[in-house]
């Protein structure tokens, strides 16, 4: 009978639920049903609700194959009958009865608005309706497999009780009630310094997070709100596993550098350089040098000593001197007692550079030779003057300025005249002006050019800039073409210069974040890019409005390029670098080509400088003529004091060290080691960018 019971529920909205119609069901509870949800819909019979909570709350512990089925039938107690074990023909009677009620209550299907009113807004029950006749629709829900409802509210399986992460839904234990994780379950305590937690007898036992970023310039913290964090020790003693610095120390940016070592031995026949592996290291070379003694000559180093060179000729061609040298001080001329001579005079000299006086001492007699030597013929309109047949006499200078705005002549006192000749027309050579005139000795005409620049097709947007470590091959160039000087002194070889090297450990990370995220940018333009004589041309540049998030590593983007750097009247690049393509070597620039950069220091802090003299070495990568990337050096020198006068332009704050610090590292630490205005003295320090680029494409100016 109890078969008829449950299939009484069959038709009812939810397994094991309730069924409430003409017949009021307080209860249905079956063998296998536990922790259903049971729910009823009673037509007020108080017996039956009563039932019904009855039902729930045995159902809910498990114990429902051992509830007695109650039901109060239209006609009485035919269900009780059955409830209390009748047997016979009364269980044959209610038995009856009940076939009759099913037939009776046969449900439908809900209506989508039926359905939807049936919603009871939680996830993790499945909604249900059925229409029974007489009863209307009828709601009925069934909780989803791997979940709990606890508390009116749903839990998925493993989910954990908030506090107490290791007590959990465990749906295979119970559904309405929280249940104590099993062991070994993985947990979370909420602490971002732990992990792998597993729970161990109802609580949450977590191993501790490794927190070390293997640096020695950062301490190994952790915040159980935010986990590892690395803050820089600035001022940290540390190594930088450089045998050429000492007094390590860490900088803002989380490396380590130090102060370059002294390996200057005073002999300058050795050339001291440091080998970041080994230290200092002297190597001989051949340079001049002096022996201390006054009386040789180009004396030069050998095995690292100072070797004699030839014999001083103290020979003043005077021959009313006599000649010699004293080791100490050098040549001595003095006054030589012969009748040829009154003082240091001959008596023979005729006081033309163009005769060799001859005196005969014993008759101080005079003879008068004719030389071919060079003089000067005090004429400012001749050059190369030389003595012919006794005399001085030059070559006709000529005095053509070849302009049409000036009458050329000659002043045998000044020299060439170009002196204005009124306003004849006349070419600038200008594309760009009109109507061109001449206008006191010069060419010039009206207008000035609207320019719209015409741009190579080829390009590459530098990706990465570095400034290099010391002055070691693969860091910099010999900038100025003498391989016996490099820079720094303390860490160079090869004839490298670098004298700002030494920035680079406090420069170079925020200039590579800056170089990432586009506030340094710079574009190669590769003009006439053939085999022998280029032209190249550097300009700042940014992403064109078309491609604002292209990722100029992974793609050919276009870039607009600052209309500055731009000659508004001769459209032409006023960064232009010339020179040669020999294979896949680029070699560029030099004299007069100048670009400014801003090194960053510290994030919204750069140091403003010009680079000049600028030149580029490096490797082009080639398919075919067409160029797809490029690896060199871009090099120059900075004017010492000009990079003071940088320093002093900053702003007191945000910078990484105070500004008399920083001046007093570049003083002491940086060298002027290239004559950048040509004077014959060492008045800039040179810079180094290691360059490293991939194709781009110019398509205008901002």
């Amino acid at each position: 009978m109890i078969q008829d019971f449950v299939r009484f529920s069959s038709f009812a909205f939810v397994r094991c639920a309730a069924l409430a119609s003409a017949w009021t069901v307080a209860a249905i509870a079956v063998a296998g049903c536990a922790e259903s949800t049971l729910v009823a819909r009673s037509t007020g019979n108080a017996s039956a609700d009563a039932a019904v909570t009855e039902a729930t709350t045995t159902t809910d512990s498990g114990a429902a194959d051992a509830l007695a089925v109650e039901a109060v039938a239209a006609d009485g107690l035919a269900i009780d009958a059955l409830a209390d074990g009748a047997v016979g023909d009364d269980a044959v009677a209610a038995e009856t009865v009940i076939d009759a009620a099913v037939a009776e209550v046969a449900p439908t299907v809900c209506t989508a608005d039926e359905l939807k009113k049936c919603n009871d807004g939680l996830a993790c029950t499945q909604d249900d309706c059925t229409v029974v006749a007489g009863s209307g629709a009828i709601c009925g829900w069934t909780l989803k497999k791997d979940t709990c409802l606890i508390g009116g509210g749903c839990q998925l399986k493993g989910g954990a009780k908030p506090g107490d992460a290791c007590v959990q839904c465990v749906p295979e234990s119970a559904t309405a009630t929280w249940s104590a994780a099993p062991d070994g379950s993985a947990c979370d305590d909420g602490d971002l310094c732990t992990w792998q937690g597993k729970c161990a007898q109802k609580q949450c036992k977590s191993l501790t997070v490794p927190c070390d970023d293997g640096k020695s310039c950062t301490a190994d913290l952790c915040d159980p709100s935010k986990g590892c964090t690395y803050p820089v020790e600035v001022g940290k003693a540390c190594d930088d596993g450089s045998a050429c610095t000492s007094g390590d120390f860490c900088i803002p940016d989380g490396s380590c550098g130090g102060n370059p070592l002294g390996c200057d031995d005073k002999n300058p026949c050795t050339t001291d350089s440091c080998l970041p592996a080994k230290g200092c290291t002297q190597t001989d070379n051949a340079d001049g040098c002096s022996d201390g003694d006054a009386c040789t000559d180009s004396d030069k180093c050998k095995q690292g000593g100072c070797a004699a060179g030839s014999v001083s000729n103290c020979d003043d061609g005077n021959t009313c001197t006599l000649d010699f040298c004293e080791k100490a001080s050098g040549c001595y001329h003095l006054p030589l007692q012969s009748p040829c001579c009154t003082g240091q005079t001959s008596i023979c000299d005729d006081n033309n550079p163009c005769t060799n006086d001859d005196c005969d001492p014993k008759t101080s007699g005079c003879a008068h030779t004719n030389n071919t030597a060079a003089c000067n013929d005090n004429n400012a309109c001749t050059a190369t003057d030389l003595c012919t047949g006794g005399q001085c006499a030059g070559a006709k200078k000529t005095c053509d300025d070849k302009s049409v705005c000036t009458s050329d002549a000659c002043d045998p006192a000044k020299g060439c005249l170009f002196t204005p000749a009124g306003s004849a027309p006349c070419d600038d050579g200008n594309a760009c002006t009109k109507a061109d005139v001449c206008a006191a000795g010069v060419c010039k005409g009206a207008g000035q050019c609207a320019c719209t620049p015409t741009f190579a097709s080829q390009a590459i947007k530098f990706n990465s800039i570095l400034i290099g470590l010391g002055g070691n091959p693969g860091e910099g160039i010999d900038l100025d073409d003498n391989p016996k000087t490099c820079a720094p002194k303390t860490n160079c070889s090869a004839g490298i210069n670098n004298a700002l090297g030494a920035l680079a450990g406090l420069a170079n990370g925020p200039l590579d974040k800056s170089v990432k995220d586009g506030a340094v940018s710079f574009v190669l333009e590769f003009k006439d890019f053939k085999q022998g004589p280029v032209n190249l041309a550097l300009y700042p540049a940014k992403l064109d409005a078309t491609n604002v998030t292209c990722d100029s590593t992974k793609a050919t983007c276009n870039f607009v390029v600052d209309a500055k750097t731009i000659d508004p009247q001769l459209c032409k690049p006023t960064i232009a670098l010339p020179g040669t393509l020999a294979g896949n070597l680029v070699n560029a620039g030099g004299k007069g080509s100048n670009f400014p950069i801003a090194i960053p220091l510290q994030p919204g802090v750069n140091l403003l400088v010009t680079i000049y003299g600028a030149r580029l070495i490096g490797n082009a990568t080639l398919i075919g003529s067409t160029v797809t990337g490029f690896e060199g050096i871009l090099s120059g020198s900075v004017p010492k004091a000009t990079l003071l006068a940088a320093i002093e332009a900053l702003p007191e704050e945000g910078l990484p060290l105070p500004k008399d610090a920083l001046k007093s590292i570049l003083d002491t630490a940086v060298e002027n080691d290239i004559d950048s205005d040509g004077n014959g003295s060492l008045d800039a320090a040179s810079l180094a960018l290691k360059v490293k680029g991939g194709p781009g494409k110019i398509v205008g100016t901002y």
